[in-house]
């Protein structure tokens, strides 16, 4: 009720309506009575003094008649009177009855005012003794007006003041209770949030009502942010242990293999090279030096290629195995140069100064196009070679991109096929444990050129990203969706990249897209790369509430190693995570990822999300995630059937 002030000052004013009505009624009622009471108890009064002026006459004024002279001295009366009636009735029947009338002066009171309130005056009775003349009887009865008048001005007035005092009172209630809206709806607001599961603070407001209760809800929501925090940590705690060595904080074989695999297999792009770095004899060398000192001597390798990690864009390292370590750099042409910069730094690390010992390094560059299996086993080979000679190998696959092309005619390719509108959608399900849809995830393809084939994205995303041409792709994505979506009948995901939210008006541009169709935006899904920071937090808020009134969904895709992030993308509107399958690869048959798999899904499940596993290509993994919590998967296993 509150939360409406204008029903409340409604209310307000209808009962102190009916209280003042009803007090005016009373009031009315009351004086009518006393106003009536005393205009007959004047009647009775004046008709006993007339009597007694007339009674005195015939000893007064003697006359041939007395009777005569007794009517024309209450003739002189009435005249010299304002009554309204005046009548002399002969007791014994000796004569007809003598009567002086005059109207009844205007009043002010309106007539259905006297028909509601009449003032009923008894008249008065007064009887003159027989004195010479036949005993009678007088009937008097005075105006009515200035009674009547006053009860109507007296009922008039009450009833102004009373309605001042009502809209007066309306409108204290009314500004009062915009006030305290004002002051709690940012209260109910945040209440709403923690039920939608989003957590919010909000400002202290003033009432001291409010006050409380505000300062238990913020306390609330930082002690949920803590739990929260507290449970991301653990699940990061979790994926470390699962995913990373202990000892370099490298990934795993199983995770290194997942990232080199998405980084060869693309038909394009500027093509990887892939070095090896061993550590010759670690058993002997574990042995003769002790396990702390061996782990600093890894520890101090795994450092030097996190350096490159963090400096190049795209690379990323990995152990292989006790004595192997692997660096993966995003283009080619550099092996080599890159190999000698890492023997020169290994040579001046203390760690293996002081160990005695050297670490071999080869490598194969140029991949493209192939398989993680057949880029380990050509750097198996360069790093065989490199433990007969003693020296850095380095092979090469082959560059089998072309680079004739060049950038600026990878953008003119990418415009063109945009343009002209060669494009299409795939169409991937992503599916529930019963095997009921979700959505079909649909990445865009390119003919890039008039008649060939439509390349997927890892073929030309890069380019258009470095082309600033992704608003463009993500929008025709768009359009297609909402298309196919009207067309069908079924839900579809399409992705947006941040680079396209925070381009101007991209976000404005979907939406009126959106708003053109409503039925196939309400089947739609937006899903965006996991952020990084609080700008791409803000830009997922921004972007969720603009689509959010259409019925879209907004998801994350790819989410790697940083659950910590996941609260963020929670209070940014996000609907849904796609758990990255680097992640989840081997979750079958090792405890330690199902651990990490199962904390993950319920981290995600108590912040309100659904969790996807996405690419899951083993029967296996697809069946022990059900388990775990996860709410759909997407992938070649979902192919096989495998059994929930």
């Amino acid at each position: 009720m509150i939360g409406r002030p204008g029903r409340l000052a409604g209310l307000v004013a209808a009962v102190l309506l009916l209280t003042m009505g009803s007090s005016l009624m009373l009031l009315g009622l009351g004086a009518r009575q006393a106003l009536s009471v005393a205009e007959t108890r004047r009647n009775q009064d004046r008709a006993s003094a007339w009597a007694e002026r007339l009674s005195a006459l015939p000893a007064q004024s003697p006359a041939a008649d007395p009777a005569s002279a007794r009517a024309q001295a209450l003739a002189r009366l009435f005249d010299d009177s304002d009554a309204l009636l005046v009548r002399l009735q002969p007791t014994d029947g000796s004569g007809p009855p003598q009567t002086w009338q005059r109207p009844e002066a205007a009043m002010r009171a309106p007539r259905w005012f006297r028909a509601l309130l009449p003032i009923d005056a008894a008249p008065g009775w007064a009887g003159l003794p027989r004195d010479g003349i036949a005993a009678a009887t007088l009937q008097l009865l005075d105006r009515r007006a200035a009674a009547q008048d006053a009860l109507w001005d007296l009922c008039r007035d009450f009833a102004a003041w009373a309605l001042a005092l009502v809209v007066t009172l309306t409108a204290a209630v009314w500004a009062a209770a915009r006030a305290w809206q004002q002051a709690y709806a940012p209260v109910l607001a945040q209440a709403q949030a923690l039920e939608q599961g989003r957590l919010v603070e909000v400002d202290v407001p003033a009432p001291a009502e409010l006050r409380l209760l505000a300062h238990s809800l913020n306390r609330a929501v930082r002690r949920l942010r803590g739990v929260f925090a507290q449970q991301a940590g653990q699940v990061a705690l979790l994926e470390r242990q699962a995913q990373l060595d202990s000892v370099t904080g490298l990934p795993l074989r199983r995770g290194f293999l997942g990232l080199l695999q998405r980084r060869v297999a693309a038909p394009g792009g500027p093509g990887t090279a892939l070095l090896l770095l061993q550590v010759p004899q670690l058993e002997s060398l574990n042995q003769r030096l002790g396990h702390e000192a061996t782990d600093r001597l890894l520890s101090a390798i795994a450092d030097l290629l996190l350096t490159y990690v963090d400096r190049v864009p795209g690379a990323f390292a990995g152990r292989l195995n006790g004595s192997d370590l692997a660096l993966c750099l995003p283009v080619s042409g550099l092996a080599a140069e890159t190999a000698e910069s890492l023997r020169t730094a290994l040579a001046a690390a203390p760690a293996l100064r002081n160990a005695g010992t050297e670490v071999l390094i080869a490598g194969v560059d140029g991949l493209t196009q192939t398989s993680p299996s057949a880029a380990l086993a050509a750097a198996d080979a360069a790093l065989a070679r490199a433990q007969a000679d003693d020296r850095i190998a380095i092979d090469t696959q082959g560059d089998l991109v072309g680079a004739a092309a060049g950038a600026r005619a990878w953008r003119e390719q990418i415009a063109a096929a945009l343009a002209e509108g060669r494009a299409q959608l795939g169409e991937f399900p992503v599916l529930d444990r019963a095997g009921r849809l979700i959505h079909l995830e649909c990445p865009l393809r390119v003919q890039l050129s008039a008649g060939g084939p439509f390349e997927a994205a890892r073929r030309w995303l890069a380019l258009a990203r470095r082309s600033r041409l992704l608003p463009q792709v993500d929008l025709v994505a768009l359009d297609l969706a909402l298309a196919a979506c009207h067309g069908d009948g079924r839900p579809r995901a399409v992705h947006a990249a941040l680079a396209s939210l925070a381009a101007p008006e991209f976000i404005a541009e979907v939406g009126q897209r959106l708003a053109a169709s409503p039925r196939a935006a309400g089947l739609l899904s937006i899903e965006c790369l996991q952020g990084a920071n609080g700008t791409d937090a803000a830009l997922l808020a921004r972007a969720a509430a603009a689509w959010r009134p259409w019925g879209v969904k907004v998801g994350v895709e790819h989410l790697s190693g940083s659950p910590q992030q996941l609260p963020a993308l929670q209070n940014a509107g996000v609907d849904y995570v796609k758990v990255d399958a680097r992640h989840l690869r081997g979750v079958a048959a090792d405890a330690a990822l199902r651990g990490y798999a199962q904390s993950l899904a319920a981290l995600i499940h108590g912040l309100g999300l659904a969790a996807l596993a996405e690419g899951i290509d083993d029967a296996r993994d697809l069946a022990a995630l059900w388990p775990l919590g996860f709410d759909g998967a997407t992938g070649p296993a979902l192919a096989a059937g495998a059994p929930p």
